[in-house]
Order: structure tokens, then C-alpha cells, then sequence
């Protein structure tokens, strides 16, 4: 009976299964904390946690001429969940087992100068005093 109470309380609380749980993930102590499949929460001394994922690239090698180990940031932990976190770092690990890179791969629009430009001049228009200045 003693050891079905053990055993139950370990799963209960997450920590027999290797797997962060949404509490620990909240007020974890400084460190690399695992979750499993390459996912890690890193936490610096101040208190700022961050989702990595560790993949390794067979089609990149290391000096030893081995396959490279890779890390890729999810994001921040206030940000991003773990529930996404876990499907970032799945697709991840994916697109490395394809042997895509995954920092290569992501489909990012990034707009350019010209663009940027015009909207930030449109949404400061109403704040100019004189109406020269639009013109200019």
C-alpha cells in the first residue's frame, strides 16, 4: 500500500515521467530544466525563462566530423506555452530527421525598408503640427 502511494504521487506531480508540468514550468529555480525529446526550459539567475530545443543536423558535421548538435530558441516562457513549445520543438526535430535545417527553413515574412517607411509615416501623420511635414 506504502508503495502504490509513492508511485502514485511521483506521476501525479510529474516528476517520475521527466516532463515538465505546468506548475513547475512557473516557478522553476535557476537552470536547464528538461522536458523530454530535446525540449528545455533555461532559466537565468534574474528569472528569465526561455524554450531551446536541441536537434541534431546529419547533414552538417563538427570538427570531429560527427553529426552537429544544434540549438534552436522557441522563445520566451511568459510568451510561448508548453504546449507550444512541445509542438515548435516537434516540428523541429521533423525538419532535422528530413535533414532541413530548421533555422533555414522558417516561414518568416520579413518586410523591407520602403514598406516599414510608409506605414510608420502613415501612423504619424495625425501626430505633425504642421502639414509641411507630410510632404517632406
Amino acid at each position: 500500500m506504502l508503495f502504490i502511494q509513492w508511485y502514485e504521487t511521483r506521476y501525479r506531480h510529474g516528476y517520475s515521467t521527466g516532463r515538465l508540468t505546468r506548475n513547475l514550468v512557473r516557478s522553476p529555480g535557476p537552470g536547464r530544466h528538461g522536458d523530454g525529446n530535446g525540449l528545455y526550459l533555461i532559466v537565468d539567475p534574474s528569472g528569465a525563462r526561455r524554450w531551446i530545443v536541441r536537434v541534431t543536423l546529419k547533414v552538417q558535421r563538427n570538427r570531429m566530423g560527427k553529426p552537429l548538435r544544434t540549438d534552436f530558441g522557441l522563445g520566451g516562457a511568459d510568451v510561448v506555452t508548453l504546449n507550444v513549445a512541445r509542438d515548435r520543438a516537434l516540428e523541429c526535430r521533423r525538419l532535422a530527421r528530413q535533414g532541413v535545417d530548421p533555422k533555414f527553413n522558417q516561414d518568416v515574412l520579413v518586410p523591407g525598408f520602403e514598406e516599414v517607411a510608409r506605414t510608420v509615416h502613415v501612423e504619424r501623420l495625425p501626430t505633425w503640427k504642421n502639414p509641411k511635414h507630410a510632404q517632406q
